[in-house]
């Protein structure tokens, strides 16, 4: 059987309907059909084969913002077999080299915002081509991608001896805890991913999506992105994040969903010009790879829209669970705001202790594995690091959470981030929610320190909203409450800001090197 089906998913959408709008980029203002998404995906792959001796199995590399290349590249690999690789363009020239000698790229395009990085990867690595996105800046001298593309040949370009199980993307976890893992996604994996989205959402042609998260992310590829554009759904894409140029966009293009972390919707809701903003055309706005403060959420509730969280990981699908925003009424909504909801479609969990066995009853925490034909196939040139993760066919996610009596599923917090005070088991994010309860805290990290009384005790990291004061006393009296005595920290640290990564998510490990002393 013929499998040059697999990867060339630009060619059967356009089939469908080539003259419908796919993408819209807001930085060039260039709308794109599903046939120009065809006809580029094609002329790249005829470059990358042609041209860079690019083959099954080959590494096609990227360096660079969201953009019309990236979405070009990822159906243009797909048609040839080749592996595409998205790369963190903050990560220092140090973590880029290692990654790059790591996966080998063939070739490696980055967008000349960039260049100063590729002198030190043209010393330090291998990679036989790389090209500039735009030849605006290219004290390089590299070829450009127009030239590349160009003047080639569109006809259509297929690969029949792949396989559903080949891998079609290196997606590099969060990494905040050492150098990123390269986590190998199959066609597979992507393809029932974006089968569990549409039929868990219900997404459909008339549906559209504003990116908000980064390419180089698997939110930025597999949360909406690819499903909608499987679906026959509308992209709106930009370079840089702007909030104000979100509410803009969101009522101009009448966008329906939305995903993001946070921190993304917390810059949304302190400008001002959010309360005149228009969000009528918005079915759903979902939030993940971090706690979102019910405050946020009850900003968009009161707008009318629907405001729900999810839970993935980059080695599971990504996202695996969630709350069904077009299926649950606005008292479940606001009750459970706290949880990550339900298994998606065709996704397998269940939650285990710490012999392995499988726990059953409602509200006990376990750890949160999952199985399904949306999971990854291990992590690049890493057999024990895969070994650690990969199980007997199970994603062992490190995150403990507990289900209740409706089936809802909420994250208590990481296995190795509980810490034991006087015997109890004390899960950071409980202690999260209730200090966002307080008006003035902008954001908070939770972790153990050592004591020698309790073995260990709670420590906060807060940030304050601008202009706004409170002591450690009120914080501990507004906790008094809400929370067990062993459950309030001993230690409350202000800082100006809190460390993050990429996308927003808090680094813990990253505020405990800074600030894990047992000390305010």
């Amino acid at each position: 059987m013929p499998n040059s089906w697999i990867g060339n998913y630009s060619f059967f959408r356009a089939r469908i309907d080539s003259s419908r709008e796919a993408v819209y980029d807001l930085d060039t203002e260039t709308r794109y059909t599903y046939g120009d998404l065809e006809r580029r995906a094609n002329l790249l792959a005829r470059y990358l084969k042609d041209q860079a001796g690019v083959r099954k199995g080959d590494r096609v590399a990227f360096i660079a913002r969201n953009c019309i290349e990236m979405i070009d590249a990822y159906y243009a690999t797909g048609k040839l077999g080749a592996i595409f690789v998205p790369y963190n363009a903050r990560l220092s020239v140090s973590e880029l080299v290692q990654l790059v000698n790591n996966e080998t790229p063939k070739v490696l395009f980055y967008e000349e915002v960039f260049a100063d990085k590729i002198p030190h990867l043209k010393s330090g690595c291998s990679v036989e081509k790389y090209l500039v996105l735009s030849p605006g800046k290219n004290p390089e001298n590299d070829a450009t991608y127009a030239e590349a593309t160009g003047h080639g040949n569109d006809a259509f370009v297929g690969c029949d001896e792949l396989d559903i199980e080949d891998i079609h993307m290196i997606i590099h976890t969060g990494g905040t805890t050492g150098l990123p893992k390269g986590g190998l996604i199959s066609h597979r994996c992507e393809l029932f991913n974006c089968l569990n989205e549409i039929c868990t959402w219900n997404l459909h042609h008339e549906d559209s999506t504003l990116l908000l998260l980064p390419l180089f992310h698997t939110g930025g590829w597999n949360l909406l992105t690819l499903p909608l554009l499987h679906v026959g759904g509308r992209l709106v894409i930009n370079r840089q994040f702007d909030p104000k140029k979100t509410l803009e966009i969101v009522e101009k293009e009448r966008i329906t969903t939305l995903f993001g972390a946070a921190t993304i919707f917390r810059m949304m809701v302190e400008l001002p010009e959010f309360a005149s903003a228009d969000f009528s055309s918005v079915k759903w706005i979902m939030a993940g790879a971090a706690p979102t403060p019910v405050n946020i959420m009850e900003k968009f509730w009161n707008k009318g829209v629907k405001f729900v969280l999810g839970y993935g990981m980059t080695e599971a699908g990504p996202n695996n669970i969630s709350s069904c925003a077009h299926l649950i009424s606005d008292d479940v909504m606001k009750a459970k705001y706290a949880s990550v909801g339900k298994p998606m479609y065709l996704s397998m969990v269940k939650l285990a202790d710490d012999d392995g066995n499988e726990i059953t009853e409602p509200n006990t925490p376990g750890e949160l594995l999952w199985g399904g034909p949306q999971t990854f196939s291990g992590y690049w040139n890493n057999p024990d690091e895969t070994a650690k993760t990969l199980k007997d066919g199970w994603v062992h996610s490190g995150d403990m959470a507990v289900r209740d009596e409706d089936g809802y599923y909420y994250i208590v917090g990481r296995k190795k981030n509980m810490f034991i005070s006087g015997g109890e088991n004390v899960f950071p994010p409980e202690i999260e929610r209730a200090m966002y309860d307080i008006a003035e805290i902008h954001e908070v990290c939770v972790f153990g320190v050592p004591d020698e009384k309790w073995g260990e005790v709670g420590k906060a990291v807060v940030s304050l909203k601008p202009g706004k004061r409170v002591s450690k006393e009120e914080i501990v009296a507004a906790l008094g409450s809400k929370l067990a005595r062993y459950k309030i920290p001993k230690y409350i640290a202000f800082v100006d800001e809190v460390p993050k990564n990429n996308v927003g998510k808090i680094v813990v490990s990253k505020v405990v090197e800074l600030y894990g002393r047992a000390t305010d």
